[in-house]
């Protein structure tokens, strides 16, 4: 019993060592600074308050950058770059990558103790570019791909509806970094995302890839075919029925043209039929005037006679 509460003892006494170690790692670990390339980045000194009487001296590579104690500061680069405050801060101006590196601070009393020594690992970033999404859609394959134009690697993702896919890269070809998605399913409708970032910026691209596939490719092809052969099939049937009733209505218009024609014909007929066995006639001879002592008798028809009245017998009887 003794020995087993002895060896419990032991073995937290391990675990809480190595944890204190992990810890005490982890504190000593130098912190990291990003800049952007092209601008301006502040090195502070952590977690010390500089005073008047206190000397800095910044370093980068072992190699002095700055030395100064209030408003007095000595530049052993060039001045235009870099700038000491009197808290001790360093502006360093106009990044390049040649800027990455090891700095390291450190401060004395006024009577020359040292009295922190801090070290600072600054990385100089570009921003990165928009990524953009490509696909293929064949018969034999179909792929989505997530590329970035730029020099640096960047940390490429690739989302389909919001899930972070597994996929191998990046791959740089021709100053373009790129990832590959070969998607298991023959058919594909999916919102898709390309993230591209770095420490100091981030951009995406959203693209809806709607690919068919193979199969829906076929099927597509054969729809859309049956679709032409129906539209030329409708087109010759409306092509024959207006045909056919442009020939009857021509029919229609032609027959009463006929019809009087025929009668044309038989009037025709008959007035010739008439003159044939009409008598002929002689021809006239021409007579002589008569004599002007020959009077000219014009026969006047008879005048109607007015009717007369009788008279009645009671005026006959008053007659004396």
């Amino acid at each position: 019993m003794i020995l087993k509460m002895k060896f419990r003892e032991i073995f937290l006494a391990k675990c809480l060592v190595v944890l204190f170690s992990c810890v005490k790692g982890s504190a000593d670990k130098d912190p990291k600074v990003y800049g952007i390339q092209n601008s301006s980045v502040f090195l502070n000194i952590p977690d010390f308050k500089v005073e008047k009487q206190h000397e800095i001296i910044w370093l980068k590579n072992s190699i002095h950058l700055t030395k100064g104690k209030g408003s007095n500061v000595k530049y052993y680069k060039d001045r235009k770059k870099y700038e000491m405050f009197t808290n001790g801060t360093l502006k360093i101006d106009c990044l390049v990558e040649e800027d990455s590196g090891n700095y390291k601070v450190a401060v004395y009393s006024a009577t020359g103790r040292l009295q922190v020594e801090k070290n600072l690992l600054l990385s100089i970033q570009e921003i990165v570019s928009k990524p953009e999404i490509k696909w293929i859609c064949s018969q034999k394959l179909i792929k989505v791909i997530c590329e970035v134009k730029q020099k640096n690697k960047p940390a490429l993702y690739l989302l389909q509806n919001n899930r972070t896919l597994s996929v191998n890269g990046p791959i740089y070809t021709n100053g373009t970094w790129k990832i590959e998605y070969p998607p298991k399913a023959r058919i594909l409708t999916a919102k898709f995302q390309c993230e591209v970032k770095n420490d100091v910026s981030k951009r995406t691209d959203d693209q809806e890839i709607k690919c068919s596939g193979p199969q829906d490719i076929v099927l597509i092809g054969s729809i859309a075919g049956g679709s032409i052969v129906f539209i030329i099939f409708l087109a010759l049937l409306i092509y024959c029925i207006r045909k056919k009733r442009a020939e009857r209505y021509a029919q229609d218009d032609e027959t009463p043209m006929q019809i009087q024609q025929v009668d044309d014909e038989l009037k025709y007929r008959e007035l010739s039929q008439s003159l044939v066995h009409a008598p002929q006639k002689q021809p006239c001879q021409q007579q002589r005037p008569p004599p002007q002592s020959q009077t000219q008798y014009q026969v006047v028809p008879p005048q109607p006679r007015p009717r007369t009245q009788l008279k009645s017998p009671r005026h006959m009887k008053k007659r004396p």
